[in-house]
Protein backbone atom coordinates (compact mmCIF):
# COMPACT_ATOMS: atom_id res chain seq x y z
CA UNK A 1 0.00 0.00 0.00
CA UNK A 2 1.36 3.58 -1.13
CA UNK A 3 1.94 6.10 1.59
CA UNK A 4 0.95 9.56 0.68
CA UNK A 5 3.96 11.86 1.71
CA UNK A 6 2.50 15.05 3.32
CA UNK A 7 4.08 18.07 2.39
CA UNK A 8 6.00 20.38 5.41
CA UNK A 9 4.55 24.07 3.33
CA UNK A 10 7.89 25.91 2.52
CA UNK A 11 9.07 29.01 5.04
CA UNK A 12 7.40 31.57 3.08
CA UNK A 13 3.73 29.58 3.49
CA UNK A 14 4.53 28.98 7.16
CA UNK A 15 5.16 32.47 7.56
CA UNK A 16 1.87 33.18 5.47
CA UNK A 17 -0.39 30.27 7.61
CA UNK A 18 0.88 30.92 11.05
CA UNK A 19 0.32 34.93 10.82
CA UNK A 20 -2.72 34.21 8.91
CA UNK A 21 -1.89 37.11 6.36
CA UNK A 22 -4.57 35.83 4.25
CA UNK A 23 -6.33 38.49 6.85
CA UNK A 24 -4.62 41.18 4.92
CA UNK A 25 -7.56 41.43 2.38
CA UNK A 26 -10.06 43.08 4.72
CA UNK A 27 -7.07 45.31 6.38
CA UNK A 28 -6.04 46.57 3.38
CA UNK A 29 -9.44 47.60 2.50
CA UNK A 30 -9.34 49.53 5.37
CA UNK A 31 -6.28 51.13 4.77
CA UNK A 32 -7.58 51.82 1.23
CA UNK A 33 -10.26 53.02 2.59
CA UNK A 34 -8.47 55.66 4.84
CA UNK A 35 -6.42 56.96 2.12
CA UNK A 36 -9.67 57.66 -0.38
CA UNK A 37 -11.42 59.63 2.94
CA UNK A 38 -8.16 61.53 3.75
CA UNK A 39 -6.21 61.87 1.26
CA UNK A 40 -4.11 64.17 3.05
CA UNK A 41 -2.61 61.31 5.19
CA UNK A 42 0.01 60.12 2.93
CA UNK A 43 1.49 63.29 1.80
CA UNK A 44 4.63 63.99 3.75
CA UNK A 45 4.48 67.67 5.52
CA UNK A 46 2.62 68.68 8.35
CA UNK A 47 -0.66 67.81 6.63
CA UNK A 48 0.03 64.40 6.54
CA UNK A 49 -0.02 63.80 9.99
CA UNK A 50 -3.93 63.44 11.33
CA UNK A 51 -3.37 64.15 14.55
CA UNK A 52 -1.84 67.47 14.53
CA UNK A 53 -4.79 69.36 15.19
CA UNK A 54 -4.34 68.14 18.60
CA UNK A 55 -1.08 70.16 19.78
CA UNK A 56 1.55 68.38 21.71
CA UNK A 57 -0.76 65.38 22.09
CA UNK A 58 -0.64 64.28 18.86
CA UNK A 59 2.63 62.43 19.86
CA UNK A 60 0.96 60.36 22.25
CA UNK A 61 -1.05 59.17 19.13
CA UNK A 62 1.93 59.16 16.51
CA UNK A 63 5.45 59.35 18.06
CA UNK A 64 7.19 59.37 14.99
CA UNK A 65 4.94 62.59 14.10
CA UNK A 66 6.63 62.97 10.63
CA UNK A 67 5.86 59.95 8.88
CA UNK A 68 2.63 60.66 7.24
CA UNK A 69 -0.36 58.69 9.48
CA UNK A 70 -1.25 56.49 6.32
CA UNK A 71 2.18 54.97 5.80
CA UNK A 72 2.74 53.77 9.48
CA UNK A 73 -1.20 52.78 9.15
CA UNK A 74 -0.29 50.29 6.24
CA UNK A 75 2.88 49.49 8.27
CA UNK A 76 0.90 48.65 11.16
CA UNK A 77 -1.69 46.83 9.34
CA UNK A 78 0.96 44.31 8.21
CA UNK A 79 2.70 44.05 11.91
CA UNK A 80 -0.12 43.37 14.08
CA UNK A 81 -0.66 40.14 12.61
CA UNK A 82 1.78 38.93 15.09
CA UNK A 83 -1.52 38.27 17.43
CA UNK A 84 -2.45 35.40 15.82
CA UNK A 85 0.88 33.59 16.02
CA UNK A 86 0.72 34.72 20.22
CA UNK A 87 -2.95 33.93 20.33
CA UNK A 88 -1.79 30.38 19.07
CA UNK A 89 0.56 29.96 21.79
CA UNK A 90 -2.09 30.88 24.57
CA UNK A 91 -4.66 28.62 23.61
CA UNK A 92 -1.95 25.73 23.59
CA UNK A 93 -1.41 25.21 19.98
CA UNK A 94 2.33 26.11 19.72
CA UNK A 95 5.07 25.08 23.00
CA UNK A 96 7.16 28.36 22.97
CA UNK A 97 6.13 32.18 22.58
CA UNK A 98 6.93 33.30 19.40
CA UNK A 99 9.63 36.25 19.35
CA UNK A 100 8.83 37.67 16.19
CA UNK A 101 5.32 38.35 16.79
CA UNK A 102 6.20 39.57 20.14
CA UNK A 103 8.26 42.32 18.21
CA UNK A 104 5.80 42.80 15.66
CA UNK A 105 3.31 43.64 18.34
CA UNK A 106 6.06 46.02 20.16
CA UNK A 107 7.05 47.98 17.04
CA UNK A 108 2.82 48.33 16.03
CA UNK A 109 2.23 50.01 18.93
CA UNK A 110 5.59 52.12 18.98
CA UNK A 111 4.11 53.54 15.37
CA UNK A 112 0.62 54.53 16.47
CA UNK A 113 -0.13 53.15 20.20
CA UNK A 114 -3.29 54.79 20.37
CA UNK A 115 -4.84 52.94 17.30
CA UNK A 116 -3.21 49.82 18.08
CA UNK A 117 -4.44 49.64 21.96
CA UNK A 118 -7.96 50.16 20.86
CA UNK A 119 -6.96 47.47 17.91
CA UNK A 120 -6.12 45.08 20.63
CA UNK A 121 -9.07 45.59 23.04
CA UNK A 122 -11.05 44.84 20.25
CA UNK A 123 -9.35 41.73 19.41
CA UNK A 124 -9.96 40.85 23.54
CA UNK A 125 -13.48 41.46 23.12
CA UNK A 126 -13.91 38.70 20.27
CA UNK A 127 -12.10 36.09 22.58
CA UNK A 128 -15.00 37.14 25.18
CA UNK A 129 -17.72 34.78 24.75
CA UNK A 130 -14.53 32.38 24.63
CA UNK A 131 -13.80 33.07 28.58
CA UNK A 132 -17.24 34.50 29.58
CA UNK A 133 -19.83 32.87 28.33
CA UNK A 134 -21.87 32.40 24.83
CA UNK A 135 -25.16 34.50 24.56
CA UNK A 136 -26.87 36.62 21.90
CA UNK A 137 -25.00 39.81 23.86
CA UNK A 138 -21.54 38.71 24.16
CA UNK A 139 -21.62 37.80 20.84
CA UNK A 140 -22.84 41.07 19.66
CA UNK A 141 -19.77 42.28 22.06
CA UNK A 142 -17.90 39.94 20.33
CA UNK A 143 -18.43 41.54 17.24
CA UNK A 144 -18.06 44.72 18.30
CA UNK A 145 -14.12 43.86 18.80
CA UNK A 146 -14.01 42.93 15.27
CA UNK A 147 -15.26 46.45 14.40
CA UNK A 148 -12.11 48.06 16.32
CA UNK A 149 -9.67 45.58 15.49
CA UNK A 150 -10.55 45.64 11.65
CA UNK A 151 -12.17 49.13 10.74
CA UNK A 152 -10.71 51.03 13.95
CA UNK A 153 -8.32 52.74 11.42
CA UNK A 154 -11.07 54.40 9.67
CA UNK A 155 -11.72 55.98 13.02
CA UNK A 156 -8.79 57.01 14.52
CA UNK A 157 -6.41 57.50 11.07
CA UNK A 158 -9.36 58.50 8.62
CA UNK A 159 -11.45 60.49 11.14
CA UNK A 160 -14.47 59.33 9.90
CA UNK A 161 -16.52 59.00 13.05
CA UNK A 162 -19.78 59.43 10.84
CA UNK A 163 -18.75 55.68 10.07
CA UNK A 164 -19.32 54.27 12.95
CA UNK A 165 -23.50 52.97 13.03
CA UNK A 166 -22.89 51.60 9.48
CA UNK A 167 -19.72 49.28 10.60
CA UNK A 168 -21.37 48.40 13.86
CA UNK A 169 -23.63 46.83 11.33
CA UNK A 170 -21.69 45.15 9.20
CA UNK A 171 -19.74 43.98 11.61
CA UNK A 172 -22.57 42.50 13.63
CA UNK A 173 -23.77 40.83 10.18
CA UNK A 174 -20.84 39.38 8.75
CA UNK A 175 -19.55 37.87 12.12
CA UNK A 176 -22.72 36.71 12.44
CA UNK A 177 -23.31 34.90 9.84
CA UNK A 178 -20.32 33.28 9.94
CA UNK A 179 -21.12 32.06 13.54
CA UNK A 180 -24.13 30.61 11.75
CA UNK A 181 -22.14 28.89 9.54
CA UNK A 182 -19.66 27.00 12.32
CA UNK A 183 -22.48 26.62 14.43
CA UNK A 184 -21.24 28.55 17.37
CA UNK A 185 -24.05 30.91 17.90
CA UNK A 186 -26.60 30.90 20.94
CA UNK A 187 -29.36 32.06 18.64
CA UNK A 188 -29.42 31.58 14.99
CA UNK A 189 -32.66 33.71 14.87
CA UNK A 190 -31.18 36.22 16.36
CA UNK A 191 -27.57 36.01 14.98
CA UNK A 192 -29.52 36.50 11.39
CA UNK A 193 -31.96 39.53 12.49
CA UNK A 194 -28.22 41.15 12.95
CA UNK A 195 -26.79 40.27 9.86
CA UNK A 196 -30.04 41.35 8.14
CA UNK A 197 -29.71 44.68 9.52
CA UNK A 198 -26.45 45.09 8.32
CA UNK A 199 -28.38 45.77 4.20
CA UNK A 200 -30.96 47.71 5.72
CA UNK A 201 -28.79 50.48 7.57
CA UNK A 202 -26.38 51.01 3.84
CA UNK A 203 -28.63 52.84 2.56
CA UNK A 204 -29.20 55.82 4.88
CA UNK A 205 -25.29 56.18 4.72
CA UNK A 206 -24.22 55.95 1.41
CA UNK A 207 -24.49 57.10 -2.53
CA UNK A 208 -25.13 54.58 -5.25
CA UNK A 209 -21.38 55.30 -7.02
CA UNK A 210 -20.54 53.81 -3.13
CA UNK A 211 -22.59 50.98 -2.78
CA UNK A 212 -21.51 49.64 -6.30
CA UNK A 213 -18.07 49.89 -5.38
CA UNK A 214 -18.89 47.76 -2.84
CA UNK A 215 -20.20 45.30 -4.79
CA UNK A 216 -17.85 45.03 -7.28
CA UNK A 217 -15.12 44.57 -4.35
CA UNK A 218 -16.86 42.12 -2.23
CA UNK A 219 -18.84 39.32 -4.81
CA UNK A 220 -14.60 38.52 -6.59
CA UNK A 221 -13.60 38.42 -2.75
CA UNK A 222 -16.61 36.31 -1.67
CA UNK A 223 -15.71 34.03 -5.17
CA UNK A 224 -11.86 33.86 -4.29
CA UNK A 225 -12.83 33.06 -0.46
CA UNK A 226 -14.50 30.23 -1.56
CA UNK A 227 -11.97 28.93 -3.45
CA UNK A 228 -9.56 28.72 -0.45
CA UNK A 229 -12.51 27.48 2.01
CA UNK A 230 -15.29 25.66 0.08
CA UNK A 231 -17.39 24.66 3.21
CA UNK A 232 -18.36 28.41 2.94
CA UNK A 233 -19.89 28.35 -0.74
CA UNK A 234 -23.51 28.51 1.17
CA UNK A 235 -22.31 31.61 3.62
CA UNK A 236 -20.62 34.05 0.75
CA UNK A 237 -23.16 32.60 -1.87
CA UNK A 238 -25.66 34.46 1.31
CA UNK A 239 -23.31 37.52 0.69
CA UNK A 240 -23.44 37.76 -2.51
CA UNK A 241 -27.26 37.50 -3.00
CA UNK A 242 -27.69 40.67 -0.39
CA UNK A 243 -25.09 42.51 -2.18
CA UNK A 244 -26.88 42.10 -5.31
CA UNK A 245 -30.65 42.44 -3.99
CA UNK A 246 -28.75 45.54 -2.17
CA UNK A 247 -27.61 46.99 -5.88
CA UNK A 248 -31.44 46.61 -7.01
CA UNK A 249 -32.87 47.92 -4.44
CA UNK A 250 -30.47 51.32 -4.19
CA UNK A 251 -31.26 51.97 -8.25
CA UNK A 252 -34.89 53.81 -7.76
CA UNK A 253 -33.22 55.29 -4.82
CA UNK A 254 -30.62 56.67 -6.26
CA UNK A 255 -31.52 60.36 -6.45
CA UNK A 256 -32.20 59.83 -2.80
CA UNK A 257 -29.36 58.41 -1.38
CA UNK A 258 -27.81 58.97 1.14
CA UNK A 259 -31.12 59.13 2.84
CA UNK A 260 -29.85 60.47 6.48
CA UNK A 261 -28.90 63.37 4.49
CA UNK A 262 -32.64 63.61 3.03
CA UNK A 263 -33.94 63.89 6.59
CA UNK A 264 -31.25 64.99 8.29
CA UNK A 265 -29.61 67.46 5.83
CA UNK A 266 -25.55 67.75 5.85
CA UNK A 267 -25.48 64.76 8.63
CA UNK A 268 -23.46 62.79 6.23
CA UNK A 269 -20.34 64.71 5.43
CA UNK A 270 -19.10 65.32 1.45
CA UNK A 271 -16.42 63.12 1.47
CA UNK A 272 -15.55 62.33 -2.06
CA UNK A 273 -12.09 63.42 -2.44
CA UNK A 274 -10.27 64.93 -5.55
CA UNK A 275 -8.67 62.37 -7.44
CA UNK A 276 -5.58 61.00 -6.07
CA UNK A 277 -2.81 61.89 -9.24
CA UNK A 278 -4.72 65.36 -9.03
CA UNK A 279 -2.61 65.83 -5.51
CA UNK A 280 0.78 65.21 -6.95
CA UNK A 281 0.01 67.56 -10.17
Amino acid sequence: MSMVESKEPGPIMKFIQDYRMKMLIPELLVVFGVWYMAPESIQWGPQGNVYSFLGPLMYICQPIYFVPSGILLLVTAILLHGIYPLDNYHEGKIPEVPRGAVLMIIISFALLPVLVAFQMAGYFMTEATEYIRRDPFWERIESVGDLLFYAGPMFFVGMQWWLLIPVFFLSEGVDGIHKIAHHETSNAKITALFYFLWPISIPFFFNPVEILAMAALSIPAFAFYTYIRPYYTYVTAVHTLTFALLVLVCIPLAPYLPLLNVWFPGSIPYHTPPKMWSLFG
